[in-house]
Parts: structure tokens; sequence; C-alpha cells
């Protein structure tokens, strides 16, 4: 069976000399690094991370496989993952953006708007992305939990966007 891959960030960094190395997390989200024990990759090595502290953007983490500076830098620009069946949602209606990609968006008169492609992020607010020549992007703020449904894929918006 062939995993499919969720990158979770990357190691920028070493942070000393004994080990620590700098993660770039590309969910900020990410907090709950036990959770995961015995669940993420960088390559094909297994790798258990322990958070040691935040500092600006980036998390300071230790692990076992790494007792060195030099020990980190062979893993520096190495990416993280998890394999997609090992992810966990907090709540019944929680969904990672992946789970979006492909619904079909609706405004509040239920005109059809198009499909997500993408969801950004620029700094102030996730945004969806949709096709179907559509010029705008739709701000995740105008979203209701309720007028989305992951399984039927489709997306009402609370907010009246324009064709």
């Amino acid at each position: 069976m062939t995993k499919k891959k969720i990158y979770l960030g990357k190691i920028v960094a070493p942070h000393g000399v004994r080990g620590l190395f700098k993660v770039e997390f590309y969910n900020n989200n990410f907090s709950n690094i036990k959770t995961y024990k015995n669940k993420i990759y960088i390559g094909c090595l297994q790798i258990n991370l322990e958070k040691k502290f935040s500092k600006g953007k980036l998390t300071i983490c230790k692990s076992e496989m790494y007792n060195s500076r030099e020990d980190v830098k062979r893993f520096i620009g190495k990416e993280l993952w998890i394999d997609e069946s090992n992810l966990e949602k907090e709540g019944q209606n929680d969904y990672f953006h992946k789970d979006l990609i492909g619904c079909k968006v609706y405004n509040k008169n239920n005109e059809f708007l198009g499909k997500v492609i993408a969801v950004h992020n620029f700094g102030a607010g996730d945004l969806l992305e949709l096709g179907k020549n559509y010029k705008y992007m739709i701000r995740f703020y105008d979203l209701n939990k309720q007028g989305i449904d992951t399984q039927g894929k489709i997306i009402k918006l609370s907010k009246n966007y324009e064709l």
C-alpha cells in the first residue's frame, strides 16, 4: 500500500551544538507533536520529535536520532511528513485544507461559483482559489462551518459573492 504523504514542515537549521534543530511547520497550529509519536518521517526514516520551545515562527525540536550539530546538518532542508491516515481531527466538524480541494462552491443565492482548486494563506487568513475562471479568492472568514460538507464536496457561502 502506497502512503499518501502530508508534508508538515522542514528542518531549516541546527540550534546549538547538542542536536537541537529548528523546524518551520507549514501549519502554525501544529503544536501537539506528542500526538504523532512514531508517525512522523524524514524521507524513509521514522523520527520522533520533542518540542523544546518556539522561537519566532520556528519550533526548536529534539530527536533521539540527533546528538550533535553535525548529525542535524545532514537533514537541513529535508521535509517532515506524516501518512494521511495518521492525521487526527480534533472535532467531528473539523477538516483539513486537502478536504476542501474539489468542493463545489455556491454563494448565498445558491449560484455555482466554481470548484476549490487551492487553499492559500498570504498572512491575512486562508483564501479559497476557485477554478472555472472565477477571478476572486474567497475569504475563509466568509465560510460558516454549517455550510461546509466535505463528504458531499459542497461549500455554501454565508455572503453573496458575484459570478
